[in-house]
């Protein structure tokens, strides 16, 4: 999602459950081949940050171990590129259909969606910029710190609310793949744990 402010909260009371075959421990594998981001992002990396999930669609994410991720955008006529890490963690319900069922099948598909509070208040992150120049332009902050000048100075490459954006996921096997309905957010691919 664009850095126009803090991450983005949700007000919908919540619901029960989430598709049985996203429940369970997950293992970040990295992104997909993605655009992201105002300015149009390239971005790849991102493998190894940790997801559980719980029946009632609780989730809890643990950034700490997460490989950069590499940007590349281009700003008007300037080229600018750098890598950003989350660390800490981040917790949340969600809630999906069923898709094409919630028992075993070789694909199952449906919405995805963040509901009630999400808690970004253990969640951190530290950009580097590259080029034009190098610049540590956040050091550990917090998400919500994000604004201004320097997230304009990454072309706004960060999704500021990583996993709980609304969208679709797909399960396939051992597989979670949660593609966001904002080019702006990043998409995932998750491996059972």
């Amino acid at each position: 999602m664009p850095a126009t402010g803090e991450p983005a909260p949700t007000s919908a009371a919540p619901t029960a459950g989430v598709a049985e075959c996203v429940v369970g421990e997950w293992r970040s594998t990295g992104l997909p081949a993605a655009d992201g981001g105002a300015a149009d992002a390239d971005l790849t990396g991102g493998a190894g940050f940790r997801v559980t999930i719980g029946t009632d669609g609780g989730a809890a994410i643990t950034f700490d171990g997460m490989e950069p991720v590499v940007f590349s955008a281009r700003l008007g006529e300037a080229e600018v590129s750098g890598k950003f890490t989350y660390s800490g963690q981040a917790t949340g319900p969600m809630t999906t259909n069923a898709g094409s069922g919630t028992s075993p099948s070789p694909a199952t598909t449906g919405n995805w969606q963040p509901i009630g509070d999400i808690n970004w208040d253990q969640t951190r992150l530290t950009v580097d910029l590259t080029e034009p120049a190098s610049a540590r332009l956040f050091d550990n902050v917090p998400l919500e710190d994000y604004t201004g000048d320097g997230a304009a100075r990454t072309g706004d490459a960060v999704d500021i609310d990583p996993f709980f954006d609304t969208g679709t996921y797909t399960c396939d096997g051992d597989t979670l793949t949660v593609t966001p309905d904002d080019d702006g957010d990043l998409p995932l691919i998750l491996e059972r744990a």
